[in-house]
This record gives C-alpha cells, sequence and structure tokens, in this order.
C-alpha cells in the first residue's frame, strides 16, 4: 500500500508547506520591523530551511514499506 502512504504523505506535506509559508512570511511581515536587508534576508532563509525538521517524519513515513503482521 505504498501509494496509499504517498497519497496522505502528500496531503500532509502540502498542509505543512502552507501552514508553515504563511505563519513565516506573517512572522517575517509583521514581527520582524528591521529595515535592514541583512536582518531580513537572514530571517527568511532561517525560516525557509526551518520545516525541513517538520518534514522528516513524514518523508519517513512516506519511504516506510508496508507493515508485516
Amino acid at each position: 500500500m505504498a501509494s496509499g502512504r504517498l497519497f496522505v504523505g502528500i496531503l500532509w506535506m502540502l498542509a505543512l508547506f502552507f501552514i508553515w509559508g504563511f505563519l513565516a512570511l506573517g512572522a517575517g511581515y509583521f514581527v520582524l520591523a528591521s529595515e535592514n536587508w541583512l536582518v531580513r534576508g537572514a530571517y527568511y532563509v532561517i525560516a525557509g530551511v526551518g520545516w525541513l525538521p517538520f518534514a522528516m517524519p513524514i518523508v519517513g513515513y512516506m519511504a516506510r514499506g508496508p507493515r508485516h503482521s
């Protein structure tokens, strides 16, 4: 049932991308009030890779094979 895991994983990844994107952009726009482009750039680079620890379990779930009982 790898295709089922793949479909569920894709849905979770899309949800993660949208939620993380809205939160990161919103925090960067409203909370980060620095006019310095270097500070803003550093924030967006960090926020851009910040979703990876949350995506790793989803990818691991998608890569696992079917359970044998």
